[in-house]
C-alpha cells in the first residue's frame, strides 16, 4: 500500500522540475532570439508599421488624428485601409515570436536545442495557411484580447493593452459603470482561459481554423483546470521566493557599492540595477511563459495530432555532424564566442531598449497639477476643493469649465448633475443663475457651483489655473470669445494655462489670441505629437512612454501626464523626463517630487514656462 501511494503521489514542482529540464537545452535559444527579435521589433518593426500608418494618415487628410478624431479616422475607408494593411503584418510578427518560442520550448521537451534559423524558416513556411478568413479570429486574440489580459508579458510588439484609468475611473464612480466593467474584464478573462491552448495548436498542429482551435482548446482547458490551478500556485510560491531573493541581492549590493561612494550608490547604481534587472527579466518572462504553456499542451494533448519536423533542427546533431579536422578557431572555441555574443548583445539590447523605452531625464521644474482642486479637501471643482489645492502646495489647479443654458461659464465636470447633486438635469439646460441654486453633495459635503470668475478672484495671486474647455455639443459660436474676454477682464492671461480635448477648440483659442498657452488633451493617439499645433500636452499615463516624450521633446513643448494617483507612478514618470501630471494627490506628489530631487533644490518652489 505505501508502494501505491507513492507511485500514485504527484512529486512536488513538477511543471517546474519540467521548466529546469526545458531550459537546461533550450535557454541559450531562448535568450538569443528573444532578444534578436526585440531589437528586430524596436529598430525595424515600429519604425516600420509608423511610416505606414502616417502616410495613411496623410493620404485621408488626417494629419493630427487623435481622440475623437481618431475614432472618425478608423471608421473612415482609410481607417479600413489601414486596418487591412497593418493588422496582418502586426499579426504575422506577434504570431512569429510566439510561434518560434513554442517550437523551441517543444524540441526543450524532447531533449534537443533546435536551431533558431530552421525553426524561423519553418514557422515563416507554415505562415500562408494562416492568412485566409480562418484566421480572422486568431488575428483578434493575439491583436486585442490576449494583451487586454494584462498580465505582465507578451509580444515584443504589443505587450498589453490597458484600458485607459481616467475610462476606468469614470466607470468605478457608480454602480452601473462597475457592472459593465467588471462584465467587460470577465469576458476578456473567460475567453483567455478557454483560448489557454490555442496557441500551440495553432503551431504545432495542421490547424489553420481559430473556431476549430477554439474549441479544441476549450476543451482541453476544462480536463486541465486543476493541474492549471497547480501550476499557478507553484509560479506563486516560486515568485515570492525570487522576490525575497531578489530583494535580498539588491539590498547586498546597495550595501557594497556605499562602501565606495554613498552618493553614487543611492542614485547611479540602484538605478542600474534596477534598470538591467527589468530588462533582463523581460527577456525570460515571455520564454518561460511559453515554455509552461507547451509543457502543459504536450501532457494533455494526443501525441499523433502534433504536426512537426524534429530532423534537421537538432543544433546539438548538426555540430555532431561537422568535421572536427575542419573545425575553424571559432567553431573549436564557438561556446566561449556564443557566451560573449551573448554578454555583447544583452549590453547593446539593454542599452538600445532603455534609450528608447525607459529613459528620461527628471526636470527640476516639475508642476504639479491639483485634479479638479484636491478632491480630499472638498468636492471637485468647487471653492474648498481649490483651497486645499492651494495648501497641497499644487503649482496649478485643474479645473473644468461648461457652457451655461445663457452662454456664462460654470466651473463643472459633468454635463449633466446626477451623479453630484441627484438631480438629472443637464447644464446646457439650465442658466448660471438656477445651476448655482443645485447643491452640489458626496460624502457628506454640500457646495454650490462656481462661475469662473468667480474661481479666478478666489485664486488671482495665490495660485495658477489651468482650464479645461470642456463640451456638451450645444455650445454657441461665443463659447470660445467668451473665455478669452474673461481672462482679459480680469488680466490674468500670464497666470492662466488653457486646455482642451477637442482640437477645435485648441485652434479657436489660438487664433483669438496667440499669446495665451494652449494644450491639446490626448487619451489616444498614434500620430506624432509634432503634427499637433498647440502649447503643450496633457496625455493620458497609458499612451505616455518615452518614445511620446521624445516626440514632444522634439517639437519643443511640454508634456503632462493625467490622472497620476499614485506615489510609484509619480516617482516613474518624474523620472521618466515629462515636464509635470495632474493628479489627485497633490500634497503627496510633492513630498514625494521633494525627495527625489537634489538637496540643493527640494525647498525651491516649481516654475513652469510654457512654449519657450
Amino acid at each position: 500500500m505505501a508502494r501505491l501511494r507513492n507511485k500514485n503521489k504527484r512529486p512536488r514542482f513538477q511543471m517546474t522540475r519540467q521548466l529546469f529540464y526545458v531550459w537546461k537545452h533550450a535557454g541559450r535559444s531562448f535568450i538569443m532570439f528573444e532578444l534578436a527579435y526585440k531589437l528586430l521589433t524596436v529598430g525595424l518593426f515600429v519604425p516600420f508599421l509608423s511610416i505606414i500608418f502616417n502616410q495613411i494618415l496623410d493620404l485621408g487628410g488626417f494629419q493630427a488624428a487623435a481622440n475623437h478624431d481618431l475614432l472618425r479616422f478608423v471608421f473612415s475607408r482609410y481607417g479600413l485601409l489601414s486596418l487591412i494593411v497593418i493588422a496582418p503584418l502586426a499579426f504575422m510578427i506577434i504570431y512569429t515570436e510566439f510561434a518560434v518560442l513554442i517550437y523551441i520550448a517543444y524540441y526543450g521537451i524532447q531533449g534537443q536545442r533546435a536551431r533558431i534559423r530552421s525553426v524561423l524558416l519553418q514557422v515563416i513556411s507554415r505562415l500562408p495557411r494562416l492568412l485566409g478568413i480562418g484566421s480572422i479570429g486568431a488575428a483578434v486574440y493575439l491583436l486585442l484580447l490576449f494583451p487586454l489580459l494584462d498580465i505582465g508579458f507578451g509580444a515584443s510588439l504589443l505587450p498589453s493593452i490597458r484600458v485607459p484609468n481616467f475610462v476606468t475611473g469614470e466607470l468605478m464612480k457608480s454602480l452601473w459603470g462597475l457592472a459593465v466593467l467588471g462584465v467587460f474584464l470577465t469576458i476578456v478573462l473567460l475567453f483567455n482561459l478557454l483560448c489557454t491552448y490555442a496557441l500551440p495548436i495553432l503551431v504545432l498542429e495542421h490547424n489553420g481554423r481559430f473556431w476549430t482551435t477554439f474549441k479544441k482548446s476549450s476543451r482541453m482547458f476544462w480536463r486541465s483546470k486543476w493541474t492549471l490551478l497547480l501550476t499557478m500556485l507553484e509560479w506563486l510560491v516560486i515568485g515570492i521566493i525570487g522576490i525575497i531573493i531578489v530583494f535580498l541581492l539588491l539590498i547586498g549590493i546597495i550595501v557594497l557599492f556605499s562602501f565606495i561612494s554613498e552618493e553614487w550608490a543611492n542614485e547611479l547604481a540602484f538605478g542600474f540595477i534596477i534598470s538591467v534587472g527589468v530588462y533582463a527579466l523581460s527577456l525570460v518572462w515571455t520564454p518561460l511563459f511559453m515554455t509552461n504553456l507547451t509543457c502543459l499542451y504536450v501532457k494533455f494533448a494526443n501525441p499523433y495530432d502534433v504536426n512537426v519536423h524534429i530532423d534537421g533542427l537538432d543544433a546539438s546533431v548538426q555540430w555532431e555532424r561537422r568535421n572536427v579536422q575542419n573545425r575553424t578557431f571559432i567553431h573549436r572555441h564557438r561556446r566561449k564566442f556564443a557566451t560573449f555574443s551573448m554578454l555583447l548583445l544583452l549590453t547593446v539590447g539593454w542599452g538600445i531598449t532603455a534609450t528608447l523605452t525607459d529613459w528620461g531625464e527628471a526636470k527640476d521644474d516639475f508642476v504639479i497639477m491639483a485634479h479638479r482642486g484636491d478632491v480630499r479637501s472638498g468636492i471637485e471643482n468647487t471653492s474648498a476643493a481649490f483651497e486645499g489645492a492651494i495648501r497641497a502646495n499644487a503649482d496649478y489647479i485643474e479645473l473644468d469649465i461648461l457652457q451655461t443654458k445663457d452662454e456664462k461659464l460654470a466651473v463643472i465636470h459633468d454635463i449633466n448633475l446626477k451623479r453630484l447633486s441627484g438631480r438629472n438635469v443637464n447644464v446646457y439646460d439650465l442658466t448660471l443663475a438656477e445651476l448655482q441654486q443645485i447643491t452640489l453633495k458626496q460624502d457628506g459635503d454640500g457646495a454650490r457651483i462656481s462661475s469662473l470668475d468667480e474661481v479666478i478672484e478666489q485664486t488671482k495671486g495665490r495660485i495658477k489655473l489651468n482650464i479645461e474647455l470642456k463640451t456638451h455639443g450645444k455650445e454657441t459660436p461665443t463659447y470660445v470669445a467668451t473665455v478669452v474676454d474673461t481672462l482679459r477682464r480680469h488680466e490674468v492671461a500670464s497666470q492662466v494655462i488653457l486646455q482642451s480635448l477637442d482640437y477645435d477648440l485648441v485652434t479657436q483659442l489660438k487664433a483669438l489670441d496667440p499669446q495665451l498657452k494652449v494644450g491639446y488633451i490626448i487619451f489616444a493617439t498614434f500620430a506624432d505629437l509634432n503634427r499637433f499645433a498647440c502649447d503643450f500636452f496633457v496625455v493620458e499615463e497609458t499612451f505616455v512612454n518615452a518614445r511620446r516624450i521624445a516626440s514632444a521633446k522634439l517639437a519643443h513643448k511640454p508634456i503632462y501626464v493625467w490622472t497620476v494617483n499614485d506615489v510609484e507612478s509619480v516617482e516613474h514618470f518624474y523620472t521618466l523626463g515629462v515636464d509635470g501630471i495632474i493628479t489627485d494627490m497633490a500634497a503627496e506628489a510633492r513630498e514625494r517630487i521633494d525627495l527625489l530631487k537634489p538637496p540643493d533644490d527640494r525647498s525651491s518652489a516649481s516654475t513652469i514656462s510654457i512654449g519657450q
